[in-house]
C-alpha cells in the first residue's frame, strides 16, 4: 500500500512538472524567436538599404523581403504595440498578428489582422475585447500612418467569414482573435479617418 502511494505520488509529481514545463518551453522559444525578429528590423533600418546578413541572427524564421513588409499595430487605449507579419500561418501566429488577407493595402477596402488572445496580459490581442468604440488604431506601415476610430465590437462565430469582406466606398480595419473559450470569435472594427505621411 505504501508503495502505491509513492507511485502515484512520483506520477502526479513528473505530471504536475510536465505541464509546467510545457508552457514554459513555449513562452521561451517565443521570446527568442521575437528578439531574432527585432534584432533583423533593426539591422535592416540600420542598413540604407543595403543587403543584410541576416544568417547571424540565431532563432530567425523570416526571410529579408518577410521583414521588410512587417507593419506595426498600435492601440493606446489598451497600451498595445504589436508587430504585424504578411502572413496567416500558425507559426507565424506564435511570434506575431498576422494580415488575414494576402496583398492587403493599408487605407484601402478593408484590411484585416488577425492575432491569438494569449494568456499573458501584454502579448498579441489578449486585451483586444477592452477596445471601445471611439477608439483610435493606429496602423505603421515605415512609410505612412493610418488612424482608424473603431465603430463597433461584436463576438461573431468562427464561419462568419462576412466580416472581412470589403464594404462598398469604406476604408476599415478589421482585428479578430478568440474568446476565453475559444469557440467564438471577438471582431473589433474602425474606419479609416486620417492618413499620415
Amino acid at each position: 500500500m505504501k508503495n502505491k502511494r509513492l507511485i502515484f505520488g512520483i506520477i502526479f509529481l513528473v505530471a504536475g512538472l510536465t505541464l509546467i514545463s510545457v508552457p514554459l518551453y513555449y513562452e521561451i522559444q517565443h521570446d527568442k524567436e521575437v528578439r531574432a525578429l527585432e534584432e533583423a528590423l533593426s539591422l535592416i533600418s540600420k542598413s540604407n538599404g543595403d543587403s543584410v546578413d541576416l544568417s547571424v541572427i540565431e532563432n530567425l524564421s523570416f526571410s529579408e523581403e518577410e521583414i521588410t513588409q512587417i507593419m506595426e499595430l498600435e492601440i493606446p487605449s489598451i497600451n498595445l504595440k504589436q508587430k504585424i507579419l504578411g502572413e496567416t500561418t500558425e507559426d507565424n501566429l506564435k511570434v506575431a498578428l498576422t494580415q488575414l488577407k494576402k496583398d492587403q493595402t493599408p487605407g484601402t477596402g478593408n484590411f484585416t489582422i488577425a492575432g491569438h488572445r494569449g494568456y499573458r496580459g501584454d502579448r498579441h490581442f489578449s486585451r483586444l475585447p477592452q477596445v471601445s468604440i471611439g477608439d483610435e488604431v493606429f496602423l505603421h506601415t515605415g512609410k505612412q500612418t493610418f488612424i482608424y476610430q473603431i465603430t463597433k465590437t461584436k463576438v461573431i462565430e468562427p464561419t462568419f467569414v462576412e466580416i472581412l469582406d470589403n464594404h462598398q466606398e469604406k476604408n476599415e480595419i478589421t482585428m479578430i482573435t478568440c474568446t476565453i473559450s475559444g469557440l467564438d470569435r471577438i471582431a473589433v472594427v474602425g474606419e479609416l479617418i486620417e492618413i499620415i505621411d
